[in-house]
């Protein structure tokens, strides 16, 4: 079969790659000499050392694949793993089930038709669990119900058999790139709503007048509190939420009463 008709992983099994460090200590030396077999005392006084950083490695994204044809999770092995890949793959809903949840950077490419539970079964489990895992369905009968569901089921995109290559590839760069996106946001709103966590009840009295542009005086009178008080209140509240002006003060509250 063409690699580039469909794409699908194989296995049960999850490889991974360990990288083991050798580099050896000053410990490891005898007393007398440093790491390059020298005089320690005499490459100290060189005074030639340079520090170096030493890059990290970055994690590639891994491609969850379950599929129950082993010839098409090869396919699918080799196709994922060109473009960059690391691959996890699944002969049954099940043994995807019974792994743990992928916490990384990766997206799952699932095929509708599965012994056991099926594809779209799996995909409405995580969703139960409020897993949001970037998903992709595969199927050999592209009917508009079936899609319908696996897109309310959560799924990203819905693909019918043989899959080409860069259809495939390009739905899974644009699944993990969403599911990026969509967590920056979170990360973004969950900060912004802990600014706003932090005032007191008060506070909170000040801020919904702020919001609503309204002056000390008014806020002062609806609050039944001298003008003083409602200056240091609005004070406090720019520091508690770090805001340097109304206008940033307002964005950050939209920021955190954003629903994702």
């Amino acid at each position: 079969m063409n690699s580039d008709a469909l794409v699908m992983c194989s296995s049960n099994n999850v490889c991974l790659h360990v990288l083991s460090d050798t580099r050896r200590s000053d410990e490891d030396y005898p007393p007398d000499l440093g790491p390059d077999g020298g005089d320690p005392t005499l490459a100290s006084a060189a005074g030639n050392t340079t520090d170096v950083t030493i890059p990290a490695i970055e994690t590639r994204p891994t491609i969850h694949f379950v599929e129950d044809d082993s010839i098409l999770c090869e396919l699918g092995r080799d196709l994922f793993q060109s473009a960059g890949y690391e691959v996890a793959i699944y002969q049954t809903a099940e043994k995807f089930l019974n792994a743990p949840r992928p916490t990384d950077d990766a997206c799952l490419v699932v095929d509708m038709s599965l012994p056991g539970m099926t594809g779209l079964m799996l995909l409405e489990t995580l969703q139960a669990e409020g897993c949001d895992l970037p998903s992709i369905m595969l199927t050999g009968h592209d009917d508009a119900k079936t899609a319908v569901a696996a897109l309310k089921a959560g799924a990203h995109d819905f693909i019918e058999k043989p899959a080409d290559s860069s259809v495939l590839i390009n739905s899974v760069a644009e699944a993990l790139e969403h599911a990026r996106v969509m967590r920056a946001q979170v990360q973004e709103r969950d900060h912004a709503k802990a600014c706003f966590d932090a005032l007191t009840p008060r506070e909170n009295d000040v801020l919904e007048g702020m919001l609503d542009g309204k002056p000390n005086k008014i806020i002062a009178a609806g609050l039944e509190i001298s003008q003083r008080t409602v200056e240091y209140h609005r004070a406090s509240v720019m520091s508690k939420t770090g805001a340097s002006s109304l206008t940033a003060l307002v964005q950050l509250y939209l920021t955190a009463t954003r629903k994702i």
